[in-house]
Order: structure tokens, then C-alpha cells, then sequence
């Protein structure tokens, strides 16, 4: 019996200090649990305080996140209140009505500055590619919850009347945009599954991006008469099953669509790789090639994107322009006169997803010093 109770010990204070043991000291890490950058060491060189917080806050946060085992217990808590209770415990995502996974959310944005801000600076990126000939559109994709609001669960009031004063300000100012908004409510409300049900809580899926990128080239018609519209015959249609929540392993089993080009796109990202500036954060970048696109004397496009073009949206528009050049955008866009000299495109397009339109994308003080020359 003493034994015993010496093993039991002997187990807690083990159970008790292995966390502490396999504490993760590595600087700048991902983690794939909940898909964002782990608090850096408040007292090593990669720190970088966040507005607001506090040394106390800071370092409170910091063991949190490094704890050891930290993305193991979050799954099995997570797995358990799903089996227990049938209910999403997770720190990217939150369940809704009818099956459906969203993204968590947040508090309601209100309209204010840094959206006046945005738009203005939109403008002056407009202004500054007019003046050289070149055509420029901005393209607004919604999130899920907008398209899905009345699948969200019980208790979330989520408001984005934000959005319809932003757009407003666009109009005011004369800004040629795409917004994606009420096509795919429109799609939605004829039965088509443009955002998953479940798997990748917080993009649309191909069907979203082959439609919502038709209403991005339909646009550039009014400048490109020929530029090829896609249709489905464009692509290889087929059904992927997953298997698990994107960064996470919660279990899952649900089909989505996929689009595969028939024509053959070229990669020529190495030949320019090397000499391209971009944010160390934000660091996508890609030159592809349609050879038959290029002898049907289709334009070449600089394209500022973010997750929903760099994840699904670029398909669509590789099969329709001659070149067509990647560029991450948040705070790439802000030197966006540098990219338009380097690369001397036939247009640009600046899209972006409502869930970015905030400070921690765009710096509003480095928004209100843009000025192009």
C-alpha cells in the first residue's frame, strides 16, 4: 500500500512539473492549434509589446502560451466538451446553428477613422495608378458570418453595418470596387454551398471564389473587353473530403469542392523572388504565366490580395489573365508605387476580406504618411 501511494505521488508531481519541463523557448513560433504567433519572451530581442498591454500582462501571456503540451490539452478539452456536451470549446473557433463552424467573434466593429482613412487611401492608390493609364479596382469579400449571420449561434447579435458606410464612403470618392457581399448571399439563398459548412470556418470555398472572382473580372471587362469570363467547363470539378478542422485536429468528415484549371498555368516565381521587397510578415509573393491566355493578348495583373485569393481565388484568375502577379497585400500595399515600377502591370487589384479592415492589417499611421509620388 505504501508503494502505492509513493507511485501515486510520484505520478502528480510528475503530471504537475512535465508541462513545466517541456516549457517551448523557441522565438517566433506558429502555432497550428489556433493559427497565430505565440507570445515572443518579454526579455528577449523578439519582443514587441502590444498596445495597451503591460510588462505583468505580457509576461502572464508568454508562459500561456509556451506552456509545455499547450496544443495537446487544448485538443482534448476541446474533443471533450464536443463529446460531453456537444459544444465547440476552442480558441479559434465557435459553433452556430445547424452544424455550422464559424470563426469566434469579437465585439462589433463601429464605423470611425481608420475606415475613413482606408478609403481615403484607396483613392490615392486609385489616383495614383490612373494617372499612369493603369485601370484599378478594389475588390471587398465578407466574411462568413455576414453571408451566414442567421446561422450563427444563439446569444451572437453580430452587426456589420460598418461595412455599408465604408462602401458608402468608396462611392463618395469615385473608387471602382467589387463587392462580393450579396452575390454570395444571392448564391447562399439558391442552395449553392459557397462558404463550407465546417471546414475552413472563415473563407469561402472554391465555388465562393470561382463566383466571387467572375464578379472581379466582369468588372475589368469595362477596361479589357476580352478578357476571358471562367466558366465551370474551364475546370476539373471534384469533391475533397476533410478529415479535421483547418489548424486543428478536431475531428471532422465533410466534402468540398475543388477546381483544378485544364490549361496549364507556368511558375516563374523564382526568376523574381530574389529581387522583390515584402513585409516580413506578409511575405507571399507569385508570378504565374498563361501561355494561352498571353497569345489571346490578355493583360497583365499586379494583384494586392489576402487569405481568400492567396487560399482558393488565385485559380480563377490564373485562367484568365496573361501574367498575373502576387503580392500579399496589408502592409505590402502601402508601397504599392514601388510594385507597379517593378513590374509595369496592365492593371492592379487590391482585394481584401471585412475581417482585416482593422489596425493589426493596415497601420493607420503608416496609412496617413502614405503619399504617392
Amino acid at each position: 500500500m505504501k508503494k502505492l501511494r509513493i507511485a501515486v505521488i510520484i505520478l502528480f508531481i510528475l503530471a504537475l512539473f512535465a508541462p513545466a519541463a517541456a516549457f517551448n523557448w523557441e522565438e517566433n513560433v506558429v502555432s497550428p492549434i489556433d493559427n497565430r504567433e505565440l507570445m515572443n519572451n518579454p526579455f528577449g530581442p523578439n519582443y514587441h509589446p502590444k498596445e495597451g498591454s503591460s510588462l505583468l500582462s505580457d509576461l502572464s501571456a508568454y508562459v500561456e502560451d509556451r506552456i509545455g503540451f499547450r496544443d495537446e490539452m487544448i485538443l482534448g478539452y476541446t474533443m471533450l466538451n464536443d463529446k460531453l456536451f456537444h459544444k465547440m470549446v476552442h480558441p479559434t473557433y465557435d459553433c452556430g446553428k445547424d452544424g455550422y463552424v464559424f470563426f469566434k467573434t469579437g465585439r462589433n466593429i463601429r464605423f470611425g477613422e481608420f475606415h475613413q482613412e482606408f478609403a481615403q487611401f484607396i483613392k490615392r492608390a486609385q489616383d495614383y495608378c490612373q494617372e499612369r493609364g493603369i485601370p484599378f479596382l478594389f475588390v471587398f469579400n465578407p466574411a462568413k458570418t455576414t453571408v451566414l449571420s442567421d446561422k450563427l449561434r444563439r446569444g451572437i447579435n453580430y452587426d456589420a453595418g460598418w461595412v455599408n458606410e465604408f462602401l458608402g464612403c468608396l462611392d463618395e470618392l469615385g473608387v471602382n470596387y467589387v463587392d462580393n457581399t450579396e452575390l454570395l448571399k444571392e448564391k447562399t439563398r439558391e442552395g449553392e454551398a459557397v462558404f463550407n459548412q465546417v471546414y475552413n470556418a472563415g473563407h469561402w470555398n472554391d465555388l465562393g471564389a470561382f463566383y466571387g472572382c467572375n464578379a472581379i473580372l466582369s468588372n475589368l471587362q469595362q477596361f479589357f473587353p476580352g478578357l476571358h469570363v471562367n466558366v465551370k467547363e474551364d475546370y476539373q470539378i471534384s469533391q475533397r473530403l476533410n478529415t479535421s478542422l483547418m489548424v486543428s485536429e478536431f475531428p471532422i468528415h465533410e466534402y468540398e469542392p475543388v477546381f483544378e484549371p485544364i490549361d496549364p498555368i507556368e511558375e516563374v516565381t523564382s526568376q523574381y523572388s530574389a529581387e522583390v521587397m515584402l513585409d516580413s510578415q506578409y511575405h507571399t509573393f507569385r508570378y504565374l504565366r498563361n501561355p494561352k491566355r498571353i497569345d489571346q493578348g490578355a493583360p497583365k495583373v499586379l494583384s494586392f490580395q489576402g487569405s481568400y485569393m492567396n487560399g482558393m481565388g488565385y485559380k480563377f484568375l490564373e485562367n484568365s489573365f496573361g501574367e498575373y502577379i502576387i503580392v500579399h497585400d496589408y502592409q505590402n500595399v502601402l508601397n504599392l508605387d514601388y510594385y507597379v515600377d517593378l513590374f509595369q502591370p496592365d492593371c492592379v487589384i487590391f482585394e481584401t476580406a471585412e475581417y482585416t479592415l482593422t489596425n493589426d492589417y493596415y497601420s493607420l499611421e503608416q496609412m496617413k504618411e502614405t503619399v504617392f509620388p
